[in-house]
């Protein structure tokens, strides 16, 4: 038998993640950020309450929880394309220049070698 207090928490991150999709077509980042945290703890608190539950579930609450994971990776892989888009809009807007103490045709950043004024054999 399931607890009404874990059918709650499950309610409770479903409705979460539905209020998160929402927040996310809108565009507003803060607001999908506290939305985020909202969600995390009801998760938290769903863990917590599933914790406490017997081992076999009931198929239908299996279903839900799956319908959850799925509903959760497709908010992953649309918060991954919109990222993907977002960072093309700025790559536009702000073009990237390159560093002026890296050396041409270099990549940018530490790769472990020294600096090319010390690497130059000893005379």
């Amino acid at each position: 038998m399931v607890a009404d207090s874990f059918l709650h928490q499950l309610a409770e991150a479903e409705a979460q993640l539905d209020s998160l999709t929402r927040l996310l077509l809108q565009g507003d980042a803060t607001a999908y950020e506290a939305g985020a945290l909202a969600f995390r703890q009801a998760l938290a608190q769903l863990a917590h309450a599933a914790a406490e539950q017997p081992r076999p579930l009931s198929d239908a609450v299996g279903a839900r929880l799956a319908q959850l994971a799925r509903a959760l990776a497709q908010q992953r892989d649309q918060l991954a394309r919109r990222t993907v888009v977002v960072a093309r809009s700025l790559a536009v807007v702000l073009p990237h220049k390159q560093p002026t103490y890296q050396a041409p045709g270099r990549r940018a950043g530490f790769s472990g070698a020294a600096p090319q004024i010390y690497s130059a054999p000893a005379r």
